[in-house]
């Protein structure tokens, strides 16, 4: 965390200086020590006014308070900040995501310990990608990885195919009709 200080018509001393970086603790912990501050202070008449400009990463935010107590003008412009602050890292926490990709397929493997079709359960999901592949690099692949089978994307028919290895030590190859 880095503060300027600029008085104008104020001179800042050091005890003022500790009650601002006192007071900016909240917004450390919020936006964490990643954050630049320029403090202005200034009197006018019987006016006081507290103006702090924070850059957090590619945003400014500023907050003014104008009271007849230069400690009230500080606090109420700390709060200011610190509801901006809340508002932005609510808005990027509840920011819509992007949609799930629709190439991706959800694989069940169903435990095979099993043979009653009525007890059969799901021990594990994963999501793949899926990959344009030609039948021939769909057995690479499936030569490659530790899997016991490969959902790709067929090229020229743009259908879902599975290739996976048979108990009889052949490959087998399931197509969508069409």
């Amino acid at each position: 965390m880095h503060i300027d200080f600029t008085g104008r018509q104020v001179e800042i001393s050091p005890d003022l200086r500790r009650y601002t970086q006192g007071r900016l603790k909240k917004l450390a912990r919020l936006l964490g020590e990643q954050f630049g501050l320029h403090v202005i202070l200034t009197a006018e008449k019987h006016r006081r006014i507290a103006e702090f400009t924070l850059k957090f990463r590619d945003r400014t935010l500023v907050g003014i308070e104008e009271t007849s107590d230069l400690r009230t003008s500080i606090n109420g412009a700390v709060d200011k900040l610190a509801r901006q602050s809340v508002r932005l890292l609510e808005r990027r926490r509840t920011r819509k995501r992007r949609p799930k990709p629709t190439s991706a397929v959800l694989l069940n493997a169903l435990a095979t310990d099993r043979v009653d079709r009525e007890e059969s359960r799901v021990v594990h999901t994963e999501r793949l990608p899926l990959k344009p592949l030609s039948l021939e690099e769909a057995i690479e692949s499936l030569d490659r990885s530790r899997a016991g089978a490969v959902v790709f994307r067929n090229p020229q028919t743009e259908r879902v195919n599975v290739i996976y290895h048979r108990p009889d030590g052949h490959l087998g190859l399931i197509e969508p009709e069409a």
